[in-house]
């Protein structure tokens, strides 16, 4: 009978150079870390952009308002001025426009942030490992 061969590599203390390896591992790892936290800063918008983008959705938001209302108005004007009754139509579809704006603008603040918010915020379910069929 033989020996069974012992093939395990020598500990550390016999490879001096595994030490360095791993020192200098420790090091990349760390400046890499560094590296990632300064880009995430870089990429995060500043404050003041931040309440830019606020003003802007205010904007949009109280245009659609406006919007609607004066498309009504004006719908309503024209069918006053067709028919010529008077201010029925103009009051009928004035507040119906100013419906048409108040839906709108639920709308647009209610929308779903843009799609990479989405995902970062729900990931993707794990996929089921595949069962092989019995025949």
């Amino acid at each position: 009978m033989t020996k069974p061969r012992d093939d395990r590599l020598p500990d550390k203390a016999s490879r001096p150079e595994l030490g360095e390896l791993s020192a200098r591992l420790k090091d990349l790892s760390g400046r890499i870390a560094a590296e990632r936290s300064e880009h995430a800063e870089q990429a995060r918008p500043s404050a003041s952009m931040e309440g830019a983008a606020g003003y802007a959705k205010g904007y949009r938001l109280a245009s659609e308002f406006v919007a609607g209302t004066l498309v009504g108005g004006l719908i309503g004007y024209g069918i006053d001025w067709l028919f010529g009754t008077a201010p029925f139509g103009m009051i009928f579809f004035l507040l119906l426009g100013f419906g048409a704006g108040i839906l709108n603008m639920a709308r647009s603040a209610n929308r779903a942030p843009p799609a990479k918010e989405r995902l970062d915020a729900n990931p993707p379910p794990k996929a089921a490992p595949d069962d092989e069929e019995e025949d």
